[in-house]
């Protein structure tokens, strides 16, 4: 009764699975793999042009055609406090930085920048003691503040030996008290 109770729901299991795949077509169902006509092959391979040269012209980003280009961020994990200078009211703000470089580049740059993660903290502190209310309240405002440190941190980069490859700032999260 035991072996019973093993190997009939198994069999069962195993008669369905085998008798589901018999009734479904794989012609065109895309599941099980694509089958293509030799004339379908043929005629594709005729309006391929047949230079083995990779033409990179065409290519995005730096023109590498085999390793496509992603963007990668790091959230800088700090939250920049102050006080505004013209309101006196309290501030404070979350950052984070992006990249756009193809797929390994960006990976080791973002790896490399958290490294530094500390003094890309304290320039960015340098640039946020001077903030004003319009520069955070209003859109206009934040664009300018992102710009400015995009500006500063890629500035930053080439004195350390980087290479400026910081291509976003954003804002991700400001209070103001």
């Amino acid at each position: 009764m035991f072996y019973l109770q093993i190997f009939l729901p198994a069999g069962l299991v195993v008669f369905l699975f085998s008798f589901g795949h018999i009734l479904v077509e794989n012609d065109y169902s895309g599941v099980y793999f694509i089958e293509q006509s030799e004339e379908l092959i043929e005629e594709e391979n005729s309006e391929a042009p047949n230079t083995t040269e990779v033409n990179s012209e065409n290519a995005p980003g730096d023109g590498n055609p085999v390793l496509a280009d992603k963007y990668n961020y790091l959230k800088i994990e700090n939250v920049f406090t102050g006080r505004l200078l013209d309101t006196k009211e309290l501030f404070s703000f979350e950052l984070a930085i992006a990249t756009y470089q193809t797929n390994v580049t960006a990976d080791f740059f973002i790896k490399a920048i958290y490294e530094i993660e500390s003094k890309l903290v304290s320039e960015v502190s340098t640039i946020a003691v001077d903030v004003n209310h319009n520069d955070l309240a209003t859109t206009e405002g934040r664009k300018v503040l992102t710009d400015k440190i995009l500006k500063e941190l890629n500035e930053f980069l080439v004195e350390e030996g980087f290479n400026p490859d910081i291509h976003y700032a954003y804002i991700i999260n400001y209070n103001i008290i």
